[in-house]
């Protein structure tokens, strides 16, 4: 595929933007690349000539100069927080091999210790297993490899140039043999065809065989919705009505409109990780309001309640978000800390 590559000017590095409307345990979020070249069919930041030539071009941004501004601004921060990388575009596509720029800022958050979160679907990160073991160990890195699905031909028509689901669960058994703290993120899980108890507890049972320390799940949010409708009418036809009905309302992050369905994928999402054995779990919703509805309707419903529902909401609550970030910096690896983070479920992703 021909990609072209625009150099651009980044002014901050540690801006302080919303993941999707709720910022778990992260200060600020940040990435090194503008749009992407994994081209998957589901993200407003890739796939832009689906069902054009495979050899359509594909523009990425490429930040030169962020780990300049990083530099500049962590010489005056004076409040550390957990920096994500890997929102909207993968810190780890194919440019990072020519411009390593998520490796030179990955270097300067580890020279003043800086935490951060990765989220990627790339097995380039490996290249960076030294640094992030070190990190890990010296002060905070959590990894959380994206998945949306374990079926190779069905991953391969979602996500064209991403490694198969088969070789991320090898990097997350290699980061993980490493010691650092890695996860999954079970996203997008899409309504009729990936959302069955035995496809998600299948996806989480195989996760956790691989070392995973956590797992987090959210439902497909239509952000392209044209594109989607193609992509849908030409591999899914039986489902095509079912999202426009789905997805008719324009609801934060194109989320479906239909909360029962929410609330139904959620119990189910939870329900398999308690039966996988997972610890550490969280079920993803676009507002703070739809957490909230979800957890009070459903309190001590779940294995471990009403202590588990309490942990899962306190994800949802900005002062016990920042209150438990800072626990874990100031802390760090002390024993004390460890188990009080671990009893409210704190994993920064």
């Amino acid at each position: 595929m021909s990609v072209k590559y625009e150099k651009i000017t980044c002014k901050s590095v540690l801006g302080k933007f919303g993941v999707l409307r709720t910022r778990f345990w992260t200060s600020y979020s940040f990435d090194p690349y503008e749009k992407c070249e994994l081209n998957c069919v589901y993200c407003n930041m890739c796939a832009k000539g689906y069902g054009e030539s495979q050899n359509h071009s594909v523009p990425v941004n490429v930040k030169l100069d962020a780990p300049q501004a990083l530099a500049g601004e962590l010489a005056w921060l004076k409040r550390k927080g957990v920096l994500r990388m890997g929102v909207w575009s993968d810190p780890y596509q194919p440019a990072e091999k020519k411009f390593r720029i998520t490796k030179q800022i990955l270097e300067i958050l580890e020279e003043h210790e800086f935490p951060f979160a990765i989220g990627t679907k790339s097995d380039l990160i490996l290249r960076d297993l030294d640094l992030l073991s070190e990190a890990s160990r010296k002060f905070h890195c959590v990894v959380a490899l994206s998945f949306s699905t374990l079926d190779e031909k069905l991953g391969k028509l979602l996500e064209p140039n991403a490694p198969s689901p088969k070789r991320r669960l090898e990097v997350v058994r290699r980061l993980s043999e490493a010691g650092i703290t890695t996860g999954i993120w079970l996203a997008p899980i899409f309504p009729y065809w990936t959302d069955s108890e035995e496809e998600i507890g299948r996806t989480v049972e195989a996760a956790i065989e691989n070392g995973a320390n956590f797992v987090l799940g959210a439902v497909y949010d239509n952000r392209n919705p044209i594109l989607f409708k193609k992509f849908l009418e030409e591999h899914f036809t039986q489902f095509a009505q079912e999202y426009e009905r789905m997805y008719a309302k324009d609801r934060p992050c194109h989320y479906p409109d239909d909360e029962f369905y929410l609330h139904g994928l959620a119990k189910k999402f939870i329900s398999q990780c308690q039966k996988k054995g997972v610890e550490r779990f969280l079920p993803h919703f676009s507002t703070r309001k739809q957490a909230w509805l979800f957890y009070v309707r459903n309190f001590s419903k779940f294995e471990g309640s009403p202590f588990v529902g309490l942990t899962q909401l306190l994800n949802y609550l900005s002062p016990s978000q920042e209150i438990l970030q800072t626990v874990r910096i100031r802390l760090g690896n002390h024993g004390t800390s460890k188990a009080f983070l671990k009893a409210f479920g704190y994993f920064p992703h």
